[in-house]
C-alpha cells in the first residue's frame, strides 16, 4: 500500500495526526497567499515568479493526494458528489493556470523511471470516481445509461494506462493493494462478466 492508500486508511496514531496537521496548515498558508495576491499586496508577478509557480506546483503534486484522500476517507464524496466537481480547492485550480502559463500543456521529456510523485495531482480522485463506476454499472438497467457509464470508465483506464506507460505515475499506484490495482483487478472482472451481456447490450 502507498502514499494515497496508506493515509486514506490510517488509524489513530501520532504520524498520521501530525501529517494531516501539516496539510491543514499547508492549505492555509497558500489560500492566505493568493488572498494577498488578489488584493494586490504581493508584487503583480509574483504568480509568474520561477520559485512561486515552482513551489505551488510541487505542493499540489504532494499535497492534492492527501486532501483527495482525506475526502474519501470521511465520505465527503456521499454528501456533496466526487471530488473533481465538487470537492476541489481553488487553489488548485489557480496552481494549474500558474503552472500551464508559464510552462504550457505540453507533454513532457520522456522518463526512463516512474516520477517521484504522480504528474496528475487527480490522478486518485479519478481512480475513486472510476471505482464508483463499476459499482454503479453493475446495477443499472437503462442501455444507454450503462453504454456511458462504461465509455467513462473505459477512458479513465485508457487515460491510466497512458500516465503508466509513460512512467508519469509514482510507483505507489502499482502498489499490490493500492485502490488503482484494485480497480484494475474489478474493472478486468466487469470486462469479463460484461461478454455475458453482449446481446443485451449490443
Amino acid at each position: 500500500m502507498g502514499y494515497y492508500d496508506s493515509f486514506k486508511q490510517r488509524g489513530a496514531s501520532r504520524r498520521g495526526f501530525k501529517v494531516n496537521m501539516n496539510r491543514i496548515k499547508l492549505g492555509q498558508f497558500w489560500d492566505s497567499l493568493i488572498d494577498k495576491l488578489e488584493a494586490n499586496e504581493l508584487p503583480y508577478d509574483f504568480h509568474k515568479r520561477a520559485k512561486w509557480v515552482n513551489a505551488s506546483q510541487f505542493y499540489k503534486l504532494v499535497v492534492e493526494p492527501l486532501d483527495i484522500a482525506e475526502y474519501y476517507r470521511t465520505g465527503m464524496h456521499l454528501v456533496k458528489g466526487h471530488y473533481m466537481q465538487h470537492g476541489r480547492e481553488r487553489r488548485y485550480k489557480i496552481f494549474d493556470k500558474w503552472w500551464n502559463t508559464e510552462n504550457g500543456t505540453d507533454h513532457p521529456t520522456a522518463r526512463s523511471r516512474f516520477a517521484s510523485s504522480t504528474q496528475d495531482s487527480c490522478f486518485w480522485a479519478q481512480v475513486e470516481e472510476a471505482r464508483d463506476g463499476l459499482i454503479k454499472v453493475r446495477a443499472e438497467s437503462d442501455a444507454r445509461k450503462f453504454i456511458k457509464m462504461l465509455e467513462d470508465v473505459t477512458k479513465f483506464d485508457q487515460y491510466a494506462k497512458r500516465l503508466i506507460e509513460n512512467k508519469e505515475v509514482s510507483q505507489d499506484v502499482l502498489a499490490k493493494n493500492s485502490s488503482y490495482t484494485k480497480f484494475i483487478e474489478e474493472w478486468n472482472d466487469f470486462q469479463s462478466q460484461l461478454q455475458l451481456l453482449q446481446p443485451q447490450f449490443p
